[in-house]
């Protein structure tokens, strides 16, 4: 893997990294399981955080945030059922 699993799970909450059929031709299947770790227990954390209601803002944030992990679990999900991994 080109990065710790915990760094590219960051990456994708960010938005700086996108899961594409593509770049998961680089991944073995012993570090797809250790990045759908990470990003499990980064969806854990963010649902964890409590932000006041009245700052919109950071509740967007943390939506996208929730949104990018939840896309990148199906697509690495669907590249394991094709690839059967």
């Amino acid at each position: 893997m080109p990065t710790p699993a915990w760094k590219a799970a960051s990456e994708l909450a960010e938005g700086y990294l996108t899961l594409n059929p593509v770049s998961l031709k680089k991944y073995q299947g012993h570090e797809l399981d250790a990045l759908q770790k990470e990003i499990e227990k980064l969806s854990r954390d963010l649902r964890g955080q409590i932000i006041p209601q009245e700052e919109a803002e950071a509740v967007a944030l943390k939506h996208r945030k929730l949104l990018r992990l939840s896309q990148a679990t199906s697509v690495i999900q669907g590249w394991r059922s094709r690839m059967r991994i």
